[in-house]
């Protein structure tokens, strides 16, 4: 089975740290779409440039929105930081 198309937004963040920028994600398919907002450009310095998932803030933590694995969370992942280091 092959993945479906992805395409995804940047939205840099103007705020100091080590979130870079923001990324809603649009998953094409045959039959509609599927669009997933907020994802988060994390660069820690000394550390590699990673994509965190949507979460909601609790009352002592934070709670996964979207969970992805294998395949697509890798190709969620290339998606967002491709589109992130092209963006002017």
């Amino acid at each position: 089975m092959s993945l479906p198309k992805l395409e995804a937004t940047i939205r840099k963040s103007d705020k100091l740290g080590v979130t870079k920028a923001h990324a809603d994600l649009r998953i094409v398919l045959p039959n509609g779409e599927i669009e997933l907002i907020g994802f988060a450009v994390i660069e820690q310095p000394g550390k590699k440039v990673f994509v965190g998932f949507p979460q909601n803030r609790g009352r002592n933590k934070y709670f996964p929105v979207v969970k992805a694995t294998g395949d697509i969370e890798e190709e969620i992942t290339s998606t967002i930081l491709r589109a992130y280091r092209e963006w002017p």
